[in-house]
Formats: structure tokens, sequence, C-alpha cells
């Protein structure tokens, strides 16, 4: 059948495979790597992305093919010819044979191949020794739907995302200054003097959790601070504009917001310290696991809805986690929660020595079972069944990866999390902890601040700091010898303990 691949095994001048039927030709992708298409990629990733772009030209040339056409794909781009498959379609079969044109391949741009090629190759000159592939229409599409997931790969994007979750979270921002305003007078209660935090939070009836979420964003919005006691107090642009009666105040045009159901929820949340139920008017764990609980993890259309919604952000940011750590030892990455798996495909792609368990409920590892085999790495993930609090993990492993999970849950849950992490792991073994990280203050900054806001509204849990996560490992006997989170993407960064 007709395929077109990288071949590891092959030189620097014969590293792309064709084969065609009984027929195979090696080729050089030298220029594939020079698509622009691809130039903002790292140079290793350029080849491969070009050839996933190719791939995908086949299909539709094919696919939108009439009867009786010639359809050529183009295979090889060399300095002075190109390679091409010339595709007769003949009724519901198609004649495929290999040979090669006298245009210049370095005059192609692999990403608009098809485009060149729209009328065909008029100096198409069929290589003699290949021979025909007869072959249905259908088994040629279904081949070429193979071939483009043999070259299937995580690759970072191109335009940075960042922007959009910044506008998507900012939502968060008028909920919670309109509860501080519309709500608790928050800023009226502040206008005799400083507070402390404990004294203000027992007056607006918050929990700590609740306080903590509330007390961030409005420090990162420049509304609050601490002073040298430590205690809550106004800034100059709040004291301005935010207690009631001011001359200039308006608390009152923040307040038209005040009964908005954003608002309204915000509020329940906060006063409640529960995550939304699954019953938008009832608390629940509407989208993390708690035993006992209704989640929608246990139901299968929401939960596959929310792990693939969850699989959007991953495939952006798990390439760049993948680059960020160095696993190049390691026999064994345990993912717990490890939700549609793309962290640690990304993983398992840079590192081809590596195999990796990953650990969730059974409705989200149908999720992971189809990115496993759609990434080529089936042989070396294997999926199992279990509740993170109560099931023991692997033993003596090499790397344990907590991507986005301790976010979901509160501080003595963490804690038990990282310690039961760092208990498992082998000497000399890493603990990843992949999440977005406050400032050590909880001031900010403010696309973190705000959502630590929709994580407190989902879940049981808020965001954390650095200096939180370095406590919890520190205490759990691991070491970590870069304070500093190394980022990723999209806000989040990578801290690794060492277990000594």
């Amino acid at each position: 059948m007709l395929r077109l691949t990288l071949d590891p095994c092959g030189t620097a001048r014969g590293d792309l495979l064709l084969e065609c039927g009984e027929f195979s030709r090696r080729a050089d992708s030298y220029y594939l790597g020079l698509d622009p298409a691809v130039r903002e990629l790292k140079a290793e990733d350029r080849a491969r992305a070009s050839l996933g772009r190719l791939l995908e030209q086949w299909h539709t040339a094919v696919l939108q093919a009439k009867d009786r056409q010639i359809v050529d794909l183009p295979f090889e781009f060399a300095d002075d010819y190109t390679g091409v498959v010339r595709c007769s379609i003949e009724g519901e079969q198609v004649r495929c044979r290999v040979g090669w044109s006298s245009v210049a391949g370095h005059s192609v741009i692999p990403s608009q191949a098809l485009t060149h090629s729209r009328n065909g190759w008029p100096d198409f000159d069929p290589l003699p020794d290949a021979g025909d592939l007869i072959v249905s229409r259908t088994s040629l599409m279904e081949a070429i739907e193979l071939n483009q997931e043999d070259v299937l790969d995580l690759h970072p994007p191109t335009v940075d995302p960042t922007p959009l979750f910044e506008l998507y979270r900012g939502s968060y921002g008028t909920e919670l200054l309109t509860a501080a305003v519309a709500h608790w007078d928050l800023f009226g209660k502040l206008r005799s003097g400083p507070r402390t935090i404990n004294d203000l939070a027992a007056e607006l009836g918050l929990k700590p959790r609740p306080m903590s979420v509330l007390l961030t964003a409005l420090r990162a919005m420049k509304l609050l601070r601490l002073d040298e006691q430590g205690r809550v107090q106004m800034t100059v642009l709040s004291r301005s504009h935010l207690p009631p009666g001011s001359e200039y105040d308006v608390g009152g045009y923040i307040g038209l917001s005040a009964s908005s159901p954003g608002v309204m929820e915000m509020v329940a949340r906060l006063r409640s310290n529960r995550p939304r139920g699954l019953d938008l008017n009832e608390d629940g764990t509407a989208f993390i696991y708690r035993a006992g609980i209704p989640s929608a993890m246990e139901q299968s259309d929401l939960a596959r809805h929310f792990t693939l919604s969850l699989a959007g952000r991953a495939k952006n940011v798990a390439p760049a986690l993948a680059s960020q750590i160095d696993l190049t030892g390691a026999e064994l990455l345990v993912d717990v929660g490890g939700g549609s798996g793309i962290y640690t495909i990304a993983i398992l792609k840079r590192f081809p020595q590596l195999r990796a368990v990953l650990i969730d409920r059974p409705e989200v590892l149908r999720v992971a079972d189809e990115f496993r085999k759609k990434y080529g790495v089936a042989d070396r993930l294997e999926l199992r069944e279990g509740d993170m609090f109560s099931d023991l993990l692997p033993s003596g492993v090499d790397a344990i990866l907590l991507s986005n999970i301790l976010h979901d849950w509160d501080q003595p849950e963490c804690q038990k999390l990282v310690s039961m992490a760092a208990e498992a792991l082998r000497p000399d073994g890493q603990l990843l902890i992949h999440d977005v990280f406050l400032n050590d203050e909880h001031d900010g900054p403010l696309p973190i601040a705000l959502y630590s806001a929709a994580l407190f509204t989902l879940t049981e849990g808020r965001a954390y700091s650095a200096a939180e996560y370095r406590q919890w490992m520190t205490t759990a006997g691991l070491t970590v010898d870069d304070p500093i989170p190394r980022p990723t993407l999209i806000h989040c960064g990578v801290l690794t303990g060492y277990k000594g």
C-alpha cells in the first residue's frame, strides 16, 4: 500500500521512505524542513510537521478527485527534480505509479505542493522498476489516513494561545470585584483602617480557602495590599473610588452587576466554600472525583466532554512540558490523574526508552485509550483504573507526574498526594509538579489569580504558589534544586522535587 514516513534508521540523505506496493524508495527530508509554514518550530520538529501537512493534502486531493482524473502526489523534493506518485482515478479503482518531474524540488513549497501541481506535472516520467499499484479508492484513503497517524506528533503551537485564556478567564475578575463591592461592602469595612486577614474573613463570613481566592484577586488588581504587619488595607485606587459615599465613589456602577447570574454563582461558591455540583443549584464535585459524591467524571458523556475540553489546552502545553524535563535515564513514569494522557504522550515521544502508567477514572481512560492509539504509544502507555487518594501508587518508579492535579484540591489533600508520590519514588526519582503558580506573596499575577477563582468554583482547590509546593515537597523528604518553576505555556510551569 502507499505510505510515506520519516525513517529513524535512515541516513541524513535518506530519512524519508516511500512505499508503494512492493516498491520502496528513500528520499531526503531536507526541503520539508525548510517549509515556511513550520519555520517557527524547533529544527528537529520541522520535517515531521511538514510531512503531516503534505499528507493532509494527499488526503484532500484523493478525496475530491473525479473519475478519469489524474492526481499527482509529490513525495520527494530534491535540488533538480520532484518525486511524484501519479494516481489515475478509474471508477472505484486507483492506479498508482511512482515517477519524477524535472521541476526543481526546491522551488516547491511542501505545504502548498498540491496547489503547485493542481493540473498535474506535465513532464511526469514513471520509474521503470516501480510497477503499478492498483487499489480501490477506499483502500487508498484508509492507507493515507493511517499514514497520517504514523507521523502524527505533538508540536508546540506556532501562535501562543495564552491571550485567549486570559480573555476567557477575565469574567472572574468582574464577578469577584462585584461580590466584594456589592455583596460584602469590603472596601467600606476597611475605611476605618487596616484589618487582619482573620478578622476580615470572620466579618465577611468566609473560610480560609474562599478568603484566599478573593484576597489574592483583589491584591492582583492593585485594590488591596498588606501592610508591614500583614494587615489588609486599601490602595490609593480603591480608597479613592470604592468606599460607599466617597467623593468619587463608583461602587454603584459596579453594583449594576450585583444580581447577574455569574456574580450570584460566585457569591454562593464563596459563602459555601464548595464547588458547583452537577445540579447548578447544589454544592458538589462537578468536575473532580471524590468517592461517594456524584461527579461528572463518573458519567460517560460528561466525563468525555470535560476530558476532551482539557485536552485542547494540553495539546498546546504538553510539548513545552516535555522540553523542560530530563528523563533521559528513566524507565517508568507514573501520571496520576492523567486525563487524556496528552502530557505523558508528549513525554513518551521525547524519551523513546520510557514507559508510563496513567491512573484515572474508568470513563476518563476511554479517552486516554483513543489518544494513546492515535499517537502511536499504546505499547508504552498502560492505563490503570484507580482512586488517587485510596489506591497505592506503583513503587520504585523513576518519575511521577502531577500535571494540573493539585490545584483541584485543598491543602490537606495536596499534602497527602505529594507525600504518597514521594513514598513511591525510587532513590533519585523525580516528582514533577506541572501547574500554574501564584507569586509567593499571593499578590498575583492577575491571570493566575482569576484562574484560581475559576478553579475554586469547579473544584475543591485553588491556585497555589511555588513556595507552597516547595514546602509540601520538602516536608515529604524531597529536595527542590531549582526553586523557580520552569515555564511551559499558558501560564503553566514545572517544579521538580528529587528523592534523596
